[in-house]
């Protein structure tokens, strides 16, 4: 099961990873010194009888989510962390929003820091936090406190991270290879390495794929899942793949290396998109911002189909033209933020990767998309 975390900066992501794992996802010289996460983290954890546990530790500043975006396009479980001495706080709301506008249906929440506050402020904030999930899919959570430094309650998160992995059915592997790259190093001695979370597909040692948008090609010299070798991979799992013929110059975030029948990108989307109930305005047609889906972050153009305008809370369909050729199909998930990128405004699921040239607003057309 692939688990992101959620929430504000300095409520406890990490340390709570940390105490699960027993692994520090904070790799960077930089987040060492800070004491902040920058870049997405990764850990994992296997239970034996085919649990494996899989941590995307996302940064929880307001600068860095763009970094969360791209850990979050393929989890199966969201862990909201909130601490128990400052309570919901902005990125806490806008990370559950994400979570929402991306599908997610399971999850829990992890009320840290509960040594530094009496019994009442932690009940308190626990039904702060029931409040705010009622309203999204993870409406009915569990809400669990804990306190990574000394250990109290860890054992409760475990139990649940378990059981819901159990409960959890296996991702299909049908269609086409697909892994939205979330990273691209090099190795010494190995070569090129990418990783990132598994769409679709399955993907073994000699397959040869392509790296998408640019159609490179590329040849899968070794597999891992878990930081274990493997012969294979699956969709569902989050892989590194050491590939041949691609420098680390040709790979970045934001890439797709997939099956080789996925030659063909686009420049516009059909979607049906929710403006999220919190924006003060009504989303209008044309209007410009920024498209995150898979691991990717493109500048894009919403043009509204149904509707001259989507108000706050409610939905419709739209065309997104991207600034680049991009990767999608048909029930991805997307992210929309405003144009400077400051800004969640809502998000929702590719209905056409490849919608027609001409007539895009037709009522034959729009009756089609429904």
């Amino acid at each position: 099961m692939l688990i992101a975390t959620a929430g504000h900066v300095d409520h406890g992501k990490t340390l709570v990873v940390r105490a699960l794992t027993g692994m520090d996802t904070d790799r960077l010289p930089e987040e060492k010194a800070r004491g902040l996460s920058i870049d997405l983290g990764f850990a994992y954890r296997d239970f034996g009888d085919g649990v494996s546990l899989g941590f995307v530790d996302v940064p929880g500043h307001e600068k860095f989510i763009r970094n969360m975006l791209a850990g979050v396009a393929a989890i199966d479980f969201g862990l909201l962390v909130v601490a128990a001495d400052d309570g919901v706080m902005p990125q806490t709301r806008e990370h559950l929003a994400i979570l929402d506008l991306m599908g997610l249906t399971r999850g829990a929440a992890a009320l840290t820091k509960t040594d530094r506050v009496p019994g009442e402020r932690v009940a308190e904030v626990g039904a702060e936090i029931r409040a705010l999930l009622a309203c999204t899919g993870l409406a009915g959570a569990a809400v669990l406190p804990v306190c990574a430094l000394t250990g109290e309650g860890l054992a409760a998160l475990e139990a649940h991270l378990v059981q819901s992995a159990r409960a959890l059915d296996a991702r299909s592997p049908a269609g086409h290879f697909r892994l939205a790259v979330d990273r691209a190093f090099t190795v010494t001695g190995a070569g090129v390495v990418a990783t990132g979370a598994a769409f679709s597909g399955r993907v073994a040692v000699g397959d040869r794929l392509l790296v998408q948008p640019r159609g490179g090609r590329v040849r899968v010299r070794g597999v891992q899942a878990g930081h274990r070798g493997v012969d294979s991979g699956r969709a569902g799992q989050r892989l590194a793949l050491n590939l041949s013929g691609a420098g680390r110059e040709t790979l970045r975030r934001g890439d797709w290396v997939v099956g080789e029948g996925l030659a063909r990108t686009t420049r516009r989307i059909d979607v049906r998109l929710r403006v999220l109930a919190g924006e003060s305005r009504p989303l209008r047609h044309w209007t410009p911002g920024h498209v995150h889906i898979g691991s990717a972050f493109l500048g894009a153009r919403a043009a509204l189909l149904d509707a001259r305008e989507i108000a706050p809370g409610g939905d419709g369909f739209a065309q997104l033209h991207l600034d680049r050729p991009a990767l999608a199909a048909a029930g991805d998930r997307f992210i929309l933020r405003d144009q400077s990128g400051r800004r969640t405004v809502g998000g929702g699921r590719v209905v056409d990767p490849f919608p027609p040239a001409r007539g895009r607003a037709r009522p034959e057309r729009l009756a089609a998309l429904r």
